[in-house]
């Protein structure tokens, strides 16, 4: 059985903020001692300044040729990450691995399980590589490490529906600018917030269409394997909720697909085995190995 990857600790507060009432049980994620202030752009961790935030176009620069967005699906084992080349890359949880093999332009977290699983692998990345940070995964990491946090490069991965500092709401009651089918939204203003799906590579989607590259590249989101390792694991794999939540992951890359288009952005995909494919997102062998 695979270990716990959220401490009891966490798991009591979360039942105790859910007691409270769905409008506010998100406020667990900066409980206890992290504070946001969107408007300075200031975050402080138990009282002291942790980090400034920085606006995504200054980690994602719009216009680029291409932006690839790399997850950690296994698929990547076989396929040759350097034909990416260096600031084009978006890595997702585990592929943070990856930073090693090229310079991506940031990492991206949005799970604090992940952070407190994969905290020394988060710890050793460059401190000069931008950072993609949900409140709860900068409050785990905080938690287990302020030091390797303070002062790095962070743009907020905000959930759109769940803002840090106020109560839930619904996205069609929202007033950023979204993109939506009727039913399954995404945000064209990350900097305001992004449609969260149980995915943080769909997070990093909403980064990389708002950039308006002339393409984006899928990597390793295979969305179809889910139960076989990550590419990066090689003994006790971390649990995945993918499968639960695939209906609704789906449809948000269906409406990014969409959106792509709409914006003249080519969007394709690396994974050979993707649940992408059906999609009609078109297949890509630029990381084929050869």
């Amino acid at each position: 059985m695979a270990r716990s990857d959220r401490p009891l600790s966490r798991k009591l507060i979360r039942l105790g903020f859910r007691a409270m009432g769905a409008a506010r049980a998100h406020r667990q994620d900066i409980w206890p001692g992290l504070s946001i202030d969107r408007d300075r752009g200031l975050v402080r961790w138990r009282g002291s300044t942790l980090l400034e935030l920085t606006t995504t176009v200054a980690i994602v620069p719009r216009s680029l040729p291409m932006i690839a967005v790399v997850g950690s699906g296994p698929s990547l084992r076989i396929q040759r990450i350097e034909a990416l080349g260096d600031r084009t890359a978006i890595l997702c949880n585990g592929a943070a691995s990856l930073s090693d093999r090229i310079r991506p332009l940031a990492v991206a977290v949005e799970d604090e399980r992940f952070v407190f699983r994969h905290q020394l692998m988060l710890a050793a990345l460059d401190a000069s590589i931008p950072l993609l940070l949900s409140p709860a995964a900068i409050r785990a990491w905080a938690e287990v490490d302020t030091a390797s946090l303070r002062g790095r490069t962070v743009a907020l991965i905000e959930n759109l529906a769940k803002p840090v500092n106020a109560s839930r709401r619904s996205l069609s009651e929202v007033q950023t600018d979204v993109a939506s089918d009727g039913s399954t939204f995404l945000s064209r203003d990350p900097d305001a917030g992004v449609v969260i799906t149980g995915t943080v590579a769909f997070s990093a989607l909403q980064f990389a269409l708002a950039a308006r590259p002339g393409k984006i590249l899928l990597a390793g989101i295979d969305l179809s394997n889910d139960a076989q390792p990550r590419f990066y694991e090689t003994g006790d794999s971390a649990p995945s909720g993918l499968s639960a939540g695939l209906t609704r992951i789906l449809a948000g890359f269906a409406l990014a697909y969409r959106e792509a288009q709409k914006q003249g952005t080519e969007l394709t995909c690396a994974s050979p085995v993707s649940a992408l494919l059906p999609l009609g997102i078109p297949y890509d062998d630029t990381l084929t190995s050869s």
